[in-house]
C-alpha cells in the first residue's frame, strides 16, 4: 500500500477505499492494523528532544551558588585541604542525583497524566464498531465523526450527513465549513477540499463517516509540526509566587551572609574559613528546590486524583480546586446515574369521546421513531457489550428489543435519507425514511417543545385532530410524568412526500405518536458527597436541559433543595438583566430547561458575585461556560471532544461525588504544600540565625561548611518531600474554602515560621555553649550539629499541623516521613559515631552527658512549638 504523492481530494470515494485496501462497512483487519501501525508509527505529532539524565544532572549544577561551591572545592583542594573539597563534592553530587531522582518523577507522572487525556474515537475494524485511542490509527481505518469530536487524524469522508467542522485551528476560516463527498480539483487550497477532514479541527454540526488517509507527522499539522514540537512548560500560580518568594529570601540571605563573612573577619576567622562558611550557609538558606518540590507535589497529587476517576489536564487547577465555593452540576449522569430505562410509554386512543389511554406496549410507529430517528448503537465486540451513544437513545433501542424487534433490520429495511441533527435550542432530532412506501419525516424531542408543533394524534390506524382538550391531556401527563423524576421523550412524524431533504417548515403541523418515560435513578453517593460540600462551605447549584418538575424532585431526593426553595426555567432567565439574575442566584439551587448559552450567564452572575466557580459540561455548547468557569470539569463518558479540551478537568466517571472528591484533593494538595513551604522556610531561616547570630555577639561559628552542606541534604530534601504527600486534616472538608488571592504563606505561617526559627536558633547556641564549655569548640561543634539535625528532623513532625499537637496525630499515617526522618537520623549518627566520618565532618565523640544534653536541646524548640498550638487553640475556642 504506497500512499506517496497520492491527492486524495482528488480521487473518488471507491478509489480511495481502493488505493487504502479497506472496506467501508467491515473496515481493516486488526493484524493488517497492528502491521500497518508497525510500518507507519503512532498517530502522534513529534515532541521536542527531552532531557537526558545526564542533562537534568548537569542542570543541577547551574545554580550560580553551587558554581560558587564547585570553585570553592577546587580552591581547598589546591590549598591541601581535600577532606573538605571530597565532602563537598561528595553532597554536591549526591543533591544533584536526588534532584535528578525528583524531576524524573514529575516528568513521569506528568506523561502518565497526559496519556490518560489522549482523545478515544470511533473505528469500525474486524466488521465492529469500536473504541480505541487516536493514537493507535493507521491508513485505511474507517472512521465515525459526531458533533463535538475533534478530527483525530486526515480522513477523505465517504459519507456526510448536515456535516459542518470548524477548521479555523488549521486554516483561519471563522466560519464553519460544509463539507461533501465528490471528489474535487487536484490543485487546491486547504480550505477549498471539502470532500476532506483534516486532524485537529472540529466536528461543528452533523456526522460522518470517513477513511484514514494520513497520521502522525504526514498529517497536514504535522506539517507545522516544528512549531509545535517545543512544548511551553505549565507554570502555576503558586510556583511562581514561590519562586519570586525564593528569589527575595536569596537576596536576603546573600546580604546576611554578606555581613557573617566581614564580621567573621573583623573577629578574628579565618577569610577562607569564612569564605566557605559564607557560601555554605547561603546554599542551604536559599530554598532554591522549592518551585522543583512543588512540581511533584502537584503531579504526585494529580495521579492520586487520576486513582478517584478526575483527570486534571491543567496543573493550575489543582491550586483552584481547594478555592472552589460553587459547583454548578449537570443533572443526568452526573448526580444521576446515566443508566436511562424506560418506565412508562404514553400513546392516545379512541375511546368514545374521551382520547385519552396510558399504556405499556409501545406502537410499531413509536418503536421506528425511536430506533431510526436515534444514532446511538450497542455493539458486541468479542463478547464485549460497548455502548455508543446518548444513555437517553441507548434506552429507546433497549426497549425496541425488549419487545421483540431487531433494531438492526429496522434500520436495514428504513435507511435514513437525510437528517437534521438533534440541537440544544431546538430540542429536537428529525430523520428522513421510506416506511412502507411512504417518505415520511421522524421527529422525538422535548414534550412541551415538540406538542407545540403537533396538529393530529396517532389513534390506531386513523390520525385525528388534536384539540387543546386534547393538548392539555398530554401536558397533564407530562407534567404526571415529570412529577415522578422520569425524563420525557415525545414522538411524533409526518409524510413529506416526494421530498429528499428536510426544511425547517417539515418540522411544523406534526402527528403525534406519543410519549416515553424514562428513569434515570440518583446516584446512591450523591448524597453524602452534596452534604459533605455543604460542610466544606460550598454550594451547588443543579443546572438542567429537564423539565422544571422533574429536576425539583431529583433535586429535593437529593437533599439539594427543600419543597418552598426557589427554581427558575432558562425561559423564565431569559428575561432577567444580569444584574437581577445576580441577586436571584443568590438563592436559586435549581436551573430547568436551561440551554447551554445561558450557562455562561450563570457563571458571570456567580463570579460578579465573588464565587470561585467548578462548571460541568459535556456538549460543544458548553465549551464558552467551560472556559470561563474558574475550574471547568468535563464529562469523561459522555463529554464531547471539544468540551474535554477546554475543561481543566475531565470526569473519567462523569459523577458529582468526583468532583467533590476532587475538590478535597486539592485542599489537601495545597495544604501539604504550605506545610514543607513553612518547614524548609523554618529550618533555613533558623540555620540563617544560628550562625549569624553567635558570630555577631562575638563567638566562635558553632557549624563548619561540610555540616551545613549536610544538615541541607538529610533535612531539606526526604522529609520536605514526605511532608508534600502527607494525610488529610481531619477538619480539611470542615473548612471555608481558601481566598484563592491568598498566598501561600499568610501573616498567621509567617508568625509560625518566625517563632520556630528563633527557637532553633536558641537550641542550638545553646548546644554549642555549653558543649565548648563542656568539650572543647569541637564538642560544641559536634553538639549545635547534632541538635540542629535532629531539631529540624522533629519539626517535620510538629510542622503535619498547624492546629493539632503531635500527640494527636497518628505518626504511622505517612510513613515517608518516619523513613525520611530515620534515614537522615542514621546519616547523623554516623557521622558522629563511626571515627572516619566524624573526622571528615569535624565532630567528636560524645559521651553519655554531652548526648543527654544534646538530646535535651534538640528538643526544646520542638515543644516550643506544640505548646504554642496548645495556648493558639485555646485562645480561639
Amino acid at each position: 500500500m504506497d500512499q506517496k504523492g497520492i491527492i486524495w481530494h482528488a480521487l473518488s470515494s471507491q478509489e480511495v477505499i481502493q488505493q487504502l485496501e479497506t472496506d467501508l462497512e467491515k473496515g481493516i483487519k486488526g493484524e493488517e492494523a497492528k502491521q500497518r501501525l508497525a510500518d507507519k508509527g503512532r498517530n502522534v505529532l513529534p515532541t521536542g528532544k527531552r532531557k537526558t539524565i545526564l542533562g537534568m544532572f548537569i542542570d543541577q549544577f547551574k545554580d550560580f551558588l553551587i558554581l560558587i561551591l564547585v570553585a570553592a572545592a577546587a580552591i581547598s583542594g589546591l590549598l591541601g585541604e581535600t577532606t573538605d573539597a571530597t565532602v563537598i563534592i561528595a553532597i554536591l553530587i549526591i543533591n544533584a542525583v536526588l534532584g535528578v531522582s525528583q524531576e524524573r518523577k514529575a516528568s513521569k507522572a506528568l506523561d502518565a497524566l497526559k496519556k490518560m487525556s489522549v482523545p478515544e474515537c470511533e473505528v469500525i475494524r474486524d466488521g465492529l464498531l469500536q473504541k480505541i485511542s487516536s493514537e493507535e490509527l493507521v491508513p485505511g481505518d474507517v472512521i465515525l465523526l459526531h458533533e463535538g469530536d475533534y478530527v483525530p487524524a486526515d480522513l477523505r469522508l465517504i459519507e456526510v450527513y448536515n456535516l459542518r467542522i470548524d477548521e479555523a485551528s488549521l486554516t483561519g476560516e471563522s466560519v464553519p465549513v460544509e463539507k461533501i463527498t465528490d471528489s474535487m480539483a487536484e490543485n487546491l487550497p486547504i480550505s477549498d477540499r471539502l470532500n476532506m477532514a483534516y486532524s485537529g479541527t472540529i466536528v461543528a454540526y452533523g456526522r460522518a463517516k470517513g477513511v484514514v488517509t494520513e497520521t502522525g507527522i504526514n498529517r497536514e499539522i504535522g506539517k507545522i509540526a516544528q512549531l509545535l514540537e517545543k512544548e511551553e512548560e505549565v507554570v502555576t500560580p503558586l510556583q511562581k509566587r514561590l519562586a519570586g518568594l525564593g528569589k527575595l529570601l536569596g537576596y536576603l540571605t546573600l546580604i546576611v551572609c554578606g555581613v557573617v563573612f566581614v564580621v567573621g573577619i573583623i573577629r578574628g576567622e579565618q577569610i577562607f574559613d569564612m569564605f566557605m562558611t559564607a557560601v555554605s550557609l547561603a546554599v542551604a538558606a536559599i530554598p532554591e528546590g522549592l518551585p522543583a518540590i512543588v512540581t511533584i507535589v502537584l503531579a504526585l497529587g494529580v495521579t492520586r486524583m487520576s486513582q478517584h476517576n478526575a483527570i486534571v489536564r491543567k496543573l493550575p487547577a489543582v491550586e483552584t480546586l481547594g478555592s472552589a465555593t460553587v459547583i454548578c452540576t449537570d443533572k443526568t449522569g452526573t448526580l444521576t446515574q446515566n443508566q436511562m430505562t424506560v418506565q412508562e410509554v404514553f400513546q392516545m386512543n379512541e375511546e368514545g369521546e374521551e382520547v385519552q389511554s396510558r399504556i405499556f406496549m409501545p406502537s410499531e410507529a413509536l418503536i421506528q421513531i425511536g430506533v431510526l430517528c436515534n444514532d446511538s448503537s450497542i455493539a458486541n465486540n468479542n463478547g464485549k457489550v460497548q455502548r455508543f451513544g446518548d444513555p437517553t437513545e441507548l434506552a429507546l433501542i433497549e426497549l425496541a428489543e425488549k419487545n421483540g424487534y431487531s433494531v438492526k433490520k429496522i434500520r436495514q429495511d428504513f435507511p435514513r435519507l437525510d437528517e437534521v441533527p438533534f440541537d440544544s435550542k431546538r430540542k429536537m432530532m428529525s430523520t428522513l425514511h421510506e416506511l412502507n412506501g411512504k417518505r415520511k419525516i421522524l421527529v422525538k424531542g422535548a414534550p412541551d417543545i415538540l406538542i407545540t408543533r403537533c396538529n393530529s394524534y396517532q389513534s390506531g390506524g386513523q390520525i385525528l385532530p388534536l384539540g387543546e382538550k386534547d393538548r392539555l391531556f398530554i401536558l397533564n401527563t407530562i407534567e404526571e410524568m415529570a412529577g415522578k423524576a422520569l425524563r420525557v421523550l415525545a414522538f411524533a412524524d409526518k409524510e413529506i412526500p416526494d421530498q429528499k431533504k428536510i426544511s425547517q417548515e417539515d418540522e411544523n403541523d406534526l402527528n403525534f405518536q406519543g410519549l416515553v418515560g424514562m428513569i434515570d435513578p440518583p446516584r446512591p453517593e450523591v448524597k453524602q458527597a452534596l452534604e459533605e460540600a455543604n460542610s466544606a462551605g460550598i454550594e451547588t447549584i443543579m443546572i438542567t436541559g429537564d423539565n422544571l418538575l422533574t429536576a425539583r424532585t431529583i433535586a429535593q431526593d437529593l437533599g439539594l433543595v427543600q419543597s418552598g426553595d426557589e427554581a427558575i426555567t432558562g425561559q423564565e432567565m431569559e428575561k432577567l438583566s444580569q444584574e437581577t439574575l445576580m441577586e436571584k442566584i443568590k438563592h436559586l439551587r435549581v436551573f430547568a430547561r436551561v440551554w447551554p448559552e445561558q450557562k455562561l450567564n450563570i457563571v458571570e452572575a456567580l463570579q460578579k458575585n465573588q464565587e470561585v466557580v467548578a462548571m460541568t459540561g459535556d456538549g460543544v455548547n458548553d465549551a464558552p461556560a467551560l472556559k470561563k468557569a474558574d475550574i471547568g470539569v468535563a464529562m469523561g463518558i459522555t463529554g464531547t471532544d471539544v468540551a474535554k479540551e477546554v475543561a481543566d478537568v475531565v470526569l473519567m466517571d462523569d459523577n458529582f461525588a468526583t468532583i467533590v472528591k476532587a475538590i478535597e484533593e486539592g485542599r489537601v494538595i495545597f495544604d501539604n504544600i504550605r506545610k514543607f513551604v513553612m518547614y524548609l522556610l523554618a529550618c533555613n531561616i533558623g540555620e540563617i540565625f544560628a550562625i549569624f547570630i553567635p558570630i555577631l555577639i562575638g563567638l566562635h561559628r558553632p557549624l563548619v561548611p561540610v555540616q551545613i552542606l549536610l544538615i541541607n541534604l538529610v533535612t531539606d530534601g526526604l522529609p520536605a518531600m514526605a511532608l508534600g504527600v502527607d494525610s488529610p486534616e481531619p477538619d480539611i472538608m470542615m473548612r471555608r474554602p481558601r481566598n484563592p488571592k491568598e498566598g501561600i504563606l499568610n501573616p498567621q505561617s509567617m508568625k509560625i515560621i518566625l517563632f520556630n526559627s528563633v527557637f532553633i536558633a536558641i537550641s542550638v547556641i545553646i548546644a554549642f555553649v555549653a558543649g565548648t564549655r563542656i568539650g572543647g569548640i569541637e564538642t560544641g561543634r559536634t553538639m549545635a550539629f547534632v541538635t540542629l539535625a535532629f531539631s529540624e528532623l522533629l519539626r517535620a513532625y510538629s510542622f503535619r499541623s498547624e492546629k493539632r499537637n503531635f500527640w494527636q496525630i497518628n505518626l504511622r499515617s505517612n510513613l515517608y516521613l518516619i523513613e525520611a526522618a530515620l534515614l537522615s537520623a542514621a546519616i547523623v549518627l554516623i557521622t558522629v559515631i563511626v571515627p572516619s566520618a566524624a573526622q571528615v565532618f569535624s565532630n567528636v565523640p560524645l559521651n553519655g552527658l554531652e548526648w543527654m544534653y544534646t538530646i535535651v536541646f534538640s528538643f526544646i524548640s520542638f515543644f516550643a512549638y506544640e505548646i504554642w498550638k496548645l495556648w493558639d487553640r485555646n485562645r480561639h475556642q
